[in-house]
């Protein structure tokens, strides 16, 4: 109990005595609203599309920020003339204390004492993707030591599992199998995810691309106006480390030839917590994108995904594209990465590959013969990940938040 305490330390004095007695004492602002971007505050996924959302509303609908610490992020906002802060400063200290309402699409927020500044905050949680895996609270009842009574002390002290106001899925589905076991939570709204309102519409907005691979994007575009076709590949991080290629599953400079001969461009995308870039050289038929940049662009120019376990296939299903899975350590996985939240043969709506022969073999299929045999089984998963299939979820999940957390006392 001891050790807990001296972790703590910081949040006991700076937090609970300092932070949370101020944040109930000032009084909040109210249409003042502070989107967290996740991971330090990069600008991609669903806080950054409602945040482009909300910037081109009227701007007596609310006052609102994005929050980073980083200096690339800020400066490219600003540089753009959009509302950001820089934390920790004593502006955003300032902003903490007097927002009515936060944004975010994960748990990281709560670090740098943000947790205890928002104390009396109303909170958004509007996540990073539509999980098969277990999230958060999922995970935390297989944790031991969250059972004891020191783990619950930590979490506590930590603000790890905040309760949110408003919680945003995209169907009864996920409301059911996902959300409603991850998070606590008063209020679940099925309005859809801002991020893919971005695959029903074309904009002129310049601001979409920021946070985006753009080299790499201007690359793929250029290869598939020569008629080349090009593959996705977005493997899921694993709890337990490794990745298909530094696991010698994929040999790189097969698949590059394989992609020459078929008129095909491999788009490896891999999850900002998988470090692969330093080990691969640049081949022809590659495109290796930035870990940390946006993903929705490349599904929107991509002709066909390849994934494991990851949220990207349910976005992707809204393309009605082909999509692969190549989930070659299954067994390993589930038993010792995550648990998966629904039946992996049910969800998944495409050929399950093993080995990279499998694998060249399927999209040779797709590709040369027009095999296709998941049509049906996409867009039945389709209609059941998405109550709204029309690109105004943005709308729906500001309005929501405005009814629910700004214009009620």
């Amino acid at each position: 109990m001891l050790a807990v305490i001296f972790r703590n330390i910081k949040n006991i004095f700076l937090g609970w005595m300092i932070c949370v007695p101020l944040a109930c004492l000032i009084p909040k602002k109210k249409n003042l609203v502070l989107f967290m971007g996740r991971v330090r505050g990069r600008f991609f996924g669903n806080v950054k599309f409602l945040y482009l959302y909300a910037n081109g509303l009227d701007k007596n609908d609310s006052e609102h920020y994005f929050f980073t610490e980083l200096r690339s992020v800020y400066d490219k906002l600003r540089k753009n003339n959009l509302p950001v802060v820089m934390h920790p400063t004593l502006r955003s200290i300032y902003l903490l204390l007097r927002a009515r309402v936060i944004i975010a699409s994960s748990s990281a927020w709560i670090k740098k004492s943000k947790y205890h500044l928002l104390f009396k905050s109303r909170k958004v949680q509007i996540f990073h993707g539509l999980a098969l895996k277990k999230v958060e609270l999922g995970i935390a009842e297989r944790a031991r030591y969250n059972r004891t009574l020191k783990g619950k002390l930590d979490n506590t002290l930590r603000g790890r599992y905040p309760f949110y106001e408003l919680l945003i899925s995209t169907s009864k589905l996920f409301t059911d199998n996902l959300f409603a076991n991850s998070f606590r939570t008063g209020t679940i709204i099925e309005s859809g995810y801002p991020r893919n309102d971005i695959f029903f519409r074309d904009s002129n907005d310049s601001n979409i691309y920021i946070g985006c691979d753009n080299e790499a994007i201007s690359q793929i575009a250029a290869i598939r106006a020569r008629g080349f076709k090009a593959v996705l590949y977005a493997p899921t991080f694993r709890d337990t480390s490794g990745d298909a290629i530094s696991e010698g599953i994929l040999d790189v400079p097969e698949l590059s030839d394989f992609a020459g001969k078929h008129k095909l461009v491999f788009v490896f995308k891999f999850h900002l917590s998988t470090d692969i870039k330093a080990q691969l050289k640049e081949y022809d038929n590659i495109v290796v994108c930035d870990n940390s940049s946006d993903i929705q662009p490349l599904m929107k120019i991509s002709d066909m995904l390849i994934t494991d376990y990851s949220s990207v296939y349910i976005d992707y299903l809204l393309l009605d594209r082909p999509v692969i899975f190549f989930p070659y350590d299954y067994e390993k996985y589930i038993n010792k990465d995550r648990e998966l939240n629904f039946d992996y043969d049910w969800i998944t709506s495409g050929p399950k590959c093993f080995s990279q022969s499998q694998l060249q073999t399927v999209i040779e299929d797709i590709v040369v013969k027009r095999k296709d045999d998941f049509v049906e089984k996409r867009r039945e998963i389709r209609d059941l990940a998405f109550k709204y299939r029309d690109g105004n979820s943005s709308e729906r999940v500001w309005g929501d938040i405005r009814k629910y957390l700004i214009e009620t006392d």
